[in-house]
């Protein structure tokens, strides 16, 4: 979270308009998703990465592990598109390999499906990494404000998104903590941390959830929880980033 909200606080266009942030973001989803075309996912990759990195000042090298590390999640995701296992030998149309009595098969249909798979899910991966490294909570929140969503729902993400991390960390503590009394010596011992971790963290969750809201009810809450609007700049330059990206994307799926 710490990281994610530095990035996010330190970027280049951390003041622009998080309602243009979000229709640029949703535009390249739209279109990963409607244009069938493993080419439309790597361009929308190219272009993502290439404003995270130039327009919006992100380090190149976090940008490029973050990207790898999406690209070898979603490759082992489609191992099992790309192949199939089987006890009976496949068709003479797929290529197989035998391992014992175990046969290992695929065709061009399946390799291409995976392909499109990947290529699509990275280049929406990439869309939300620029709209998350750009925009920190506070700006989403305001934008949730003015589509006039439920301010309960608005305060749910807000306290939810607060708690994850807060959680988190106390878990880690915990851990520690654990493994430095050699909780984690046999795998007796660690089923028996294990178990005290998740009681404890349950606990822990309860008596801060009751803190907090003690605290909020003795500053005034009534049922909103407020952030203070901010000067947002309304870019030009986000409707040509948006329509070069649409005509890229779509020459992209015309060509390939």
């Amino acid at each position: 979270m710490h990281l994610i909200d530095r990035y996010a606080y330190m970027s280049r266009i951390r003041f622009i308009d998080p309602a243009q942030k979000v229709a640029l973001s949703g535009l390249v989803i739209g279109l990963c998703l409607l244009l069938d075309r493993p080419a439309v996912g790597l361009v929308a990759v190219l272009w993502m990465a290439g404003l995270a990195i130039i327009w919006a000042g992100l380090p190149a090298v976090m940008v490029g592990r973050l990207l790898l590390t999406e690209g070898l999640f979603l490759l082992l995701a489609v191992v099992g598109v790309a192949m199939s296992l089987s006890l009976v030998a496949p068709p003479a149309s797929f290529q197989s390999i035998q391992f014992g009595p175990l046969w290992v098969s695929s065709n061009a249909e399946s390799r291409a499906l995976a392909a499109l798979l990947v290529t699509r899910a990275l280049g929406c991966a990439a869309t939300m990494n620029l709209l998350a490294l750009t925009t920190p909570l506070i700006d989403l929140v305001d934008l949730l404000r003015r589509l006039r969503l439920p301010i309960v729902l608005i305060d749910l993400i807000t306290v939810m998104y607060r708690f994850v991390f807060v959680l988190l960390e106390s878990l880690q503590r915990m851990h520690t903590a654990q493994q430095s009394r050699l909780g984690y010596a046999t795998r007796r011992a660690a089923l028996r941390s294990s178990g005290l971790l998740a009681s404890r963290l349950f606990i822990d969750a309860y008596q801060r959830s009751t803190r907090m809201q003690t605290a909020l009810e003795s500053r005034g809450y009534a049922g909103d929880l407020r952030v203070l609007p901010l000067n947002y700049q309304h870019s030009r330059l986000v409707y040509g980033l948006g329509a070069a990206i649409a005509v890229s994307l779509l020459l992209a799926w015309y060509l390939s």
